[in-house]
């Protein structure tokens, strides 16, 4: 965790939006865009990094910037600066978090907030409806913005990250996700009350793509269904205000790391046992990123963690998998888990809660 650390505040700052830089397949140097103070030199603190990975980095100098043309900047004399948009569920989360710190302050402000958007500039407007629905959310639907040319602030304010994929976070992250919500929607989930003593298990077993597949979840589901106190969820199939609900309306909330799960710190409580535990279900050493025990670490939730990592599929059990995949399934890897684990955990924390 770092300390907090103030407010990023420039004189003259000048705006670049996003320009393709480089023919690569990494995708952190193919566009640039970035931030520069009233002499010329790029603002890091206003770049985003996970781990020590720069993302879209210009210049050092604004003179050297690409697409720099003085007499074809548009003029304002204030912004706010929110960071970067990202279409990744998860990283959207946590990387407009700049955001979430200026609203701490400017809640109440008709000011517009300002983001750059991680695609390229042919792309228009929010292509990805889950951010247009986060945004309002977060009471900035008719406030935010998305950078398309070079700007010049007269005055400049926005955050330096108080979170960091890979590296860090700062004890200002809970306050921030706390004050982030739209005051509306933070008091309808205030008033929600939990019914009854109830686990949602997260299920992946309908995606066809992303980060981690689990070849055994189908079957999970299916021995999970038969527990009375267990309910199925499919994140995907719900929006934010019924995700956000989980928390209150369950107590406990169990599933593989992913995205969703980076929800718990913007649900409003008074008392730590008015939201639910988390369960992480860990298969295998590159199952838990470290931002989960980051987040759980500053907001001192006291979450839990169970080791239900399976053996390695052997080459039938393989060609299964690959057998029952939808067209389409595209996953980075496929994990084995130990259903048995998971079933009988699940059992016994069903029978404590009668």
């Amino acid at each position: 965790m770092i300390r907090p650390e103030p407010l990023v505040i420039e004189e003259d700052a000048t705006v670049l939006p996003r320009r393709f830089k480089l023919e690569t397949t990494d995708w952190s140097l193919r566009f640039s865009q970035g931030i520069f103070n009233s002499n010329g030199d790029h603002i890091e603190a206003l770049s985003d990094q996970r781990g020590n990975r720069k993302l879209f980095y210009p210049t050092s100098k604004l003179c050297d910037a690409k697409g720099y043309a003085p007499e074809n900047i548009k003029h304002t004399k204030f912004m706010l600066y929110g960071g970067t948009l990202y279409e990744h569920f998860g990283d959207m989360l946590v990387d407009t978090c700049r955001a979430y710190q200026l609203l701490r302050l400017y809640r109440h402000s008709k000011e517009t907030i300002w983001f750059h958007y991680a695609v390229p500039r042919s792309v228009r407007n929010i292509r990805t409806p889950f951010i247009e629905e986060w945004l309002n959310c977060l009471g900035l639907s008719n406030r935010f913005r998305l950078i398309r040319r070079p700007m010049r602030a007269r005055r400049l304010v926005s955050s330096p990250q108080i979170y960091r994929d890979l590296k860090f976070i700062s004890h200002d992250y809970p306050a921030a996700a706390r004050a982030a919500l739209h005051p509306k929607l933070r008091r309808q989930l205030s008033k929600l009350e939990r019914q009854g003593q109830r686990i949602a298990y997260l299920s992946r077993h309908k995606l066809s793509q992303g980060t981690s597949k689990f070849i055994q979840e189908d079957q999970l589901v299916e021995q999970l269904r038969a527990i009375p106190q267990v309910d199925i969820i499919c994140p995907e199939e719900l929006n934010f205000e019924e995700k956000l609900s989980l928390w209150r309306s369950h107590a406990y909330i169990v599933g593989f790391p992913q995205g969703c799960l980076m929800l718990k710190p913007f649900v409003p409580y008074q008392q730590p046992d008015q939201i639910a535990q988390q369960i992480f279900l860990l298969a295998g050493p590159k199952s838990l990123p470290s931002n989960w025990l980051s987040v759980d670490h500053v907001c001192q939730f006291g979450d839990l963690y169970l080791d239900c990592h399976g053996p390695e599929p052997d080459s039938s059990e393989q060609a299964t998998d690959r057998r029952r995949r939808r067209p389409g399934d595209h996953f980075t890897r496929a994990n084995s888990i130990d259903v048995d684990t998971i079933v009988l955990a699940l059992k016994d924390l069903a029978a404590s809660l009668r």
